[in-house]
């Protein structure tokens, strides 16, 4: 199985009480659960400890076993 966050499109921002949200595709080649956990990890030197609020998966047109997942999380950097 291969599965990679597509770096594109990782989106970070900020509320006035430090609140992050955060959102990226994972790209993967089969239609089952994602092998990784997402709701730790360092982007641009930063840790984020997040929770997941929500999360899609559609197929890839076009391809017969590629999916994107989009995941929103809402956290904290630390």
């Amino acid at each position: 199985m291969t599965e990679f966050i597509d770096c594109g499109s990782l989106s970070i921002s900020y509320d006035a009480t430090g609140k992050a949200s955060v959102s990226f595709t994972v790209v993967k080649n089969t239609s089952g659960e994602l092998i990784r956990e997402y709701d730790v990890n360092y982007w641009g030197g930063q840790k984020f400890d997040c929770i997941l609020t929500n999360i899609s998966q559609k197929p890839i047109v076009g391809s017969r076993t590629w999916y994107e997942w989009g995941l929103q999380m809402e956290g904290v950097a630390d």
